[in-house]
Order: structure tokens, then C-alpha cells, then sequence
């Protein structure tokens, strides 16, 4: 079956090859009027302005809020996992996102950059890129997820390493009323949302939001590993809530955003024992909490003589919480182990915009960041002692370039430098170029050039425990990336795409064991080579009839090695379809999954994966009343994902199927 998508997908752009000719015809043929009628979306991440996919200088992918309602996205991990050439992992604690062969297990994202309207998401403590019930936005709350594949540090700077994912949320004025919303699933699964909006008559825009989310998760897990222990069942161990909150307030140019969410999950893994210290299984306070919250005041304002200004201020929170029951043997008594790690920040951006003799638009900035608290602490609570007590801060200072010059009617250059000073490591500077090209209307060709970097968190430079080591030695891993991309619109409803890129990654930073002494510790380890290519053929009809169908293809080895790197597949096939099967009041969707087999830090595999997702969704039926019905893994295939050194386990087994039921009221 999973073949079977990869064949569909393939199929699907030959079909597209074939017929080029003719819909290339048909579509030079076209009136203006109908010309103006084909749709082509927009993004603001690519060049921190809104323009055409077709000008932005990366490949882009763009999820609607539209995709999400129809097919039933819960999270922002689900909204990834449609789009082409990423992956999420699960650990049965966090979700990992994956992309282009990229996602080192024991990581928490840090090679991607989440902005929330361009606002940073990714905390200095671990660069955590949140795609779960911790992520800090409800995905109702969603205009639409813009995906900007490669480096991105030349505008960014920090974490932009393989992409930026840039979130578009939506506005008072979207509303205009209030919406409830709530949910039913699987695992004793309810959610719970209450959504304010509304755009008054003196210009204020205004939304208010809060969400409430609780789940009793799988109650009875198995685990091979522990089987001597409660017959290796983690008895009601996978549990979990959260709560979070959002808010927006704009007049005229001036906005006022903020958002905060608290998540607490128990764990049923037992992960992180070693041979000196063994985490004890079905222990229901082995557990982890992380809140994280911002402020983000931002003005914007078009000048005339095409000047533009845009300049922001901002403050953001983060704090994590874990406890972990633990005995060095069997000889001891059950000792808590506490991890405590908590950052604020304040930052500030100005950036001016200015376009000369029509064909140069120039933007220039700076930004300027304080983390001024980066504490952690991990003690063990009974009997007490302390092995980290950290009080650290950093300081960053970035300033960039970007120049869209129009050298001709259909050739454009994008060119863009960024210099960033840390107070951690010194300093980095990161270009970004692409040639794009237009030789007809309906196609575009796309090389890229771009250089990126993540700089080492606070975690990877000053975490010490039971179980962990330091390493003074750490630099700033960084990538040089090369990509070719073609991008074609067939006709009114069919457009298809192509890429082929290749990145050339140094320094990456690797959590080890040390066999000498039983202790963690994070290193500057390896170099990594990937290749491969994507393709994606598209259709949308104004009937709401729309369908995509993609395939990836990675090669990822340590360079040093030769070796294939853990949780790397090589090939990805996805598809969505969504059907109106009565006007526009009711609509059937469909989404296939499917990865090749993927090797796990033990050097065993975990195999194929393809997943199979159904939805009911219905809207204006009842008035101002939406329901949808899902069915998540509709064929309940079996499958487990691979996790990093510091469980006991090699892979953890995923959900089978699950089922939700979710209304919508608006009044």
C-alpha cells in the first residue's frame, strides 16, 4: 500500500509531463480575466513581505486553514505531516519534526525555526520547535502554516536551519462573533475552546482565546524490555493536559500579541537510565510540565516614496519541569530526580524597507536579543542533593541585508547577509541567493544558495546531572545548502512541482554515551551529506473538490561513516484528497502516509510505515454550526518510531486507531 502511494504520486507527474504541452497551450490561450482567476498563494516568511510563492527564494508549502478543518488536523505535528517531505516522531513525550532526511532522535527541533506571525518560538533553553499539545497556539486558531524549505539564518539568524515555519494566525475581523468549540476522541480525549473576535468601527481589531486539553491517553502499554516488571505494562501512564491562551489587538499599524500554554504529560517509557542510575518503569511521577508564553508589541507602516518601516519589541518565558523516579540498583530505595530549567528573554527588531529605480527593493534591519535569566537546576528530592544549580545569560546581536533586484521582466535575483554576534561563541555570517526565472507565465525556475547555522543551547553547553557530563568544546553547527527547483501552474486547477537540493552539514551536534564512565554528554561529532528530490502535483477546483500528492526521495549519510543516519527515511509518499459530496455543506476527506524503512541508534530498523487517515466534515448544514468526524490510522497498522540513546528502548510503538468527534458553534 505505501508503495502503492509512492506509484500514485509518480503516476500523477507523468500524467503531468505528458500533458505539459497541451495544458501549457491551453493556458496561454486564456483571457486576462481568466488568467487572473488562477489562483497562486502567497507567503510572508520567505522575504518578510508578502509575494508570490512563484518570487520567493525557497521552495515553499503552504497548509490553510481550509486543509486543516477538512481534514481534520489536531495539531501542528499533524498539519507537518501532510507536507511534502516532512515527518514527525513520537516518543510517547515529545514530537520531533523531520525533514529532508533530517531528524536526529534525543533532539527537540532545533534545526527548524517555529515563528508565530514572525515571532520566534524556539526557546534558548533546548531550541525547542513544539509541534504537540505544547505547542502554543490551538490550530483553530490557524489562518494558515507557510513552510519555507532551506536555510533561512540570512533573515532569521539562530535555528533557521533546514526551513522556517511561519504561522499565520487569524484576526478579530475572521470572526467578527464568538466561536465554541469542542472535541471527543479516542483515550478519554476531550478538548474544550472558547474564541472571541471582532473588528470594531473605530478600527480595532480584537481576539481573545483559550483552550483546555485533557487525555487519559493509552491506559495499558507494553514493553518488552520490562517485562519482569508489572508483566511490562505501563499502567495508565501516558496521561496528559493542557491549557492554553492567545490574544491579539491591532489598530491601524500598532499590534499587541501574546500567547501562553502549560503542558504536563506522564511518561511511560522510563527512559533515561544508564548503568549507574536505573529510572524505575510504571512509576506514574515520572512526568514532565512546559510552559512557555510571550508578549510581542510590533509597529508597521508604509511611508510614501515606497519606504516601509517595521519594528517590534518583545519578552518571552519559558520554564520546564520533570521529575524522575530513579535507584542506582535494586539494593537502594526509590530516589526523585528533579529537573528544573527556566528563561526569559527580551528582544527587539527594526527593519526598513526602501525600493530604488523600481527594480531594487532593499531591506535592512537589526536584532538585537538578552536572554537575561537561563537558570537549571537538577537535584534529587529525597535524600536531597544538588548536582546542577546554573545561572547562566547570553546576549546576540544580528544585522541583516536583503536586496530583490529585477534584473529583467521575468529574471529576478534574491540576494541576502546576515552577520549575528553571540556572547556564547563569536560571531557567524550567513548568505542566502537565489536566481529566480520566469520563461513563460505559468513556470518557474528556482536556484538557491544558502548557508545557515544553530548555535549550541543552553541545554548542550551547561547541563550536568547524575547522568550527564559537560562538554566545554561546542560550536555552532552549520550548513551549506544547494537546491534546484521548478515550479509549473498547468492549467486553472492543476500545477506540479520538482526539486532536486543537496546539504553539506559540519559540526552537527550528537548526544554520546561514554562507556567509560555512564555518562551523556553532547559533542560536535559528525558531518552529514544529503541529496535527493521532490516531487508534488496539485488540483483545486472553486466546488472545494481539491487533491496533492507528493514524493521525497533522501539520501543521508555521516559523512565521517559512511553510515545512514537514524531515523532517516528514504523515501516519503503522501497524499490528500477532499471531496464535496453535497455543495459546499458537506465534504469527505482523505490523507495516505507512507515512509521507507528507517535505522534506529541500535543500528536495528523499525519498517515501512503507511497510515491511512479519514474525515466527515460539515459545515452550514445546521447554521453556524461545523462538525467533523475523524478516523486517525483507519487501517490500525502497527508501526513504532525510533528514539534516541537514552532509552532502554530501541523504538516506541505508536497509536493504532483512534476516532474524534469535534463541534463548532458560532454566534
Amino acid at each position: 500500500m505505501g508503495l502503492a502511494i509512492l506509484a500514485l504520486a509518480l503516476f500523477s507527474l507523468t500524467t503531468w509531463a505528458d500533458d505539459n504541452t497541451n495544458n501549457l497551450a491551453a493556458l496561454k490561450a486564456l483571457s486576462l480575466e481568466d488568467l487572473a482567476a488562477v489562483q497562486v498563494d502567497t507567503v510572508v516568511g520567505a522575504s518578510k513581505h508578502e509575494q508570490k510563492v512563484t518570487e520567493a527564494p525557497s521552495a515553499v508549502s503552504i497548509v490553510t486553514a481550509d486543509d486543516i478543518k477538512k481534514q481534520g488536523y489536531r495539531t501542528l505535528g499533524d498539519v507537518l505531516r501532510s507536507v511534502r517531505g516532512f515527518y514527525v516522531t513520537y516518543d510517547r513525550g515529545y514530537n520531533a519534526i523531520g525533514t529532508r532526511g533530517m531528524n536526529i532522535p534525543g533532539d527537540f527541533g532545533g534545526r527548524l525555526l517555529i515563528t508565530v506571525d514572525g515571532h520566534r518560538m524556539n526557546d534558548p533553553l533546548f531550541d525547542t520547535a513544539s509541534s504537540g499539545m505544547d505547542f502554543i497556539l490551538d490550530v483553530d486558531l490557524i489562518e494558515r502554516v507557510e513552510v519555507i524549505r532551506g536555510p533561512g539564518s540570512s533573515l532569521y539568524g539562530n535555528n533557521a536551519f533546514l526551513g522556517v515555519i511561519n504561522i499565520i494566525t487569524r484576526k478579530g475581523g475572521d470572526l467578527n462573533g464568538t466561536e465554541l468549540s469542542g472535541s471527543a476522541a479516542t483515550f478519554d480525549t476531550y478538548t474544550g475552546r472558547f474564541t472571541y473576535g471582532n473588528k470594531f468601527t473605530n478600527g480595532v481589531e480584537l481576539m481573545v482565546s483559550g483552550t483546555y486539553y485533557d487525555s487519559a491517553g493509552d491506559r495499558q502499554l507494553y514493553y518488552t524490555e520490562f517485562s519482569s516488571i508489572n508483566h511490562g505494562i505501563a499502567q495508565d501512564m501516558d496521561g496528559g493536559h493542557a491549557g492554553n491562551g492567545f490574544a491579539s489587538i491591532s489598530w491601524k499599524g500598532l499590534s499587541l500579541e501574546g500567547g501562553y500554554v502549560n503542558r504536563q504529560k506522564t511518561w511511560p517509557t522510563a527512559a533515561y537510565s544508564t548503568a549507574t542510575a536505573i529510572t524505575i518503569f510504571n512509576d506514574p511521577s515520572f512526568s514532565t510540565t512546559d510552559k512557555r508564553g510571550y508578549l510581542n508589541l510590533q509597529f508597521q507602516h508604509a511611508f510614501e516614496d515606497e519606504w516601509e518601516l517595521l519594528a517590534s519589541v518583545s519578552y518571552d518565558y519559558y520554564q520546564y519541569g520533570g521529575v524522575y523516579p530513579y535507584y542506582l540498583d535494586t539494593r537502594y530505595p526509590r530516589t526523585l530526580n528533579q529537573d528544573f530549567a527556566q528563561s526569559q528573554s527580551i528582544g527587539g527588531l527594526a527593519q526598513v524597507t526602501k525600493t530604488f529605480f523600481e527594480k531594487h527593493r532593499v531591506t535592512v534591519g537589526a536584532e538585537v536579543r538578552s536572554d537575561f535569566q537561563l537558570d537549571q537546576k537538577n537535584a534529587d528530592i529525597a535524600p536531597p542533593e544538588t548536582y546542577l544549580d546554573s545561572k547562566k545569560s547570553a546576549n546576540s546581536v544580528g544585522l541583516f541585508a536583503q536586496d530583490e533586484f529585477q534584473a529583467l521582466k521575468n529574471l529576478a535575483l534574491n540576494a541576502g547577509l546576515r552577520y549575528d554576534q553571540f556572547s556564547t561563541f563569536g560571531d557567524t555570517l550567513n548568505p542566502r541567493a537565489a536566481l529566480i526565472y520566469h520563461p513563460w507565465e505559468p513556470t518557474t525556475f528556482k536556484l538557491i544558495y544558502g548557508s545557515a547555522y544553530r548555535a549550541p543551547n543552553a541545554y548542550e553547553n551547561y547541563y550536568v546531572s547524575v547522568l550527564n557530563k559537560l562538554n566545554p568544546h561546542l560550536e555552532p553547527e552549520t550548513i551549506h545548502s544547494y537546491e534546484l527547483v521548478y515550479e509549473q501552474q498547468l492549467d486553472q486547477h492543476w500545477s506540479g512541482s520538482a526539486s532536486l537540493f543537496y546539504n553539506d552539514i559540519k559540526d552537527l551536534i550528537r548526544y554520546q554515551y561514554d562507556t567509560a564512565d555512564g555518562l551523556y554528554y553532547f559533542a560536535n561529532e559528525d558531518a552529514v551529506k544529503a541529496k535527493g528530490t521532490e516531487f508534488e502535483v496539485a488540483a483545486q477546483w472553486a466546488s472545494g473538490l481539491r487533491g496533492r500528492a507528493s514524493y521525497t526521495y533522501t539520501h543521508t549519510q555521516n559523512a565521517n561513516t559512511g553510515q545512514r543516519l537514524s531515523d532517516s527515511p528514504e523515501h516519503i509518499g503522501q497524499m490528500q484528497l477532499s471531496v464535496p459530496l453535497w455543495q459546499d455543506k458537506l465534504f469527505a476527506s482523505m490523507e495516505l502516509e507512507a515512509m521507507s524503512d528507517r535505522q534506529t541508534v541500535g543500528g536495528n530498523n523499525v519498517g515501512m510505515v503507511w497510515l491511512v487517515n479519514a474525515t466527515l466534515f460539515s459545515q452550514k448544514i445546521v447554521k453556524e454550526l461545523d462538525v467533523s468526524a475523524s478516523i486517525y490510522n483507519l487501517l490500525d497498522r502497527r508501526y513504532s518510531d525510533p528514539v534516541s540513546a537514552d532509552f532502554t528502548q530501541d523504538s516506541i510503538q505508536q497509536d493504532g486507531r483512534q476516532f474524534r468527534l469535534k463541534l463548532t458553534y458560532r454566534f
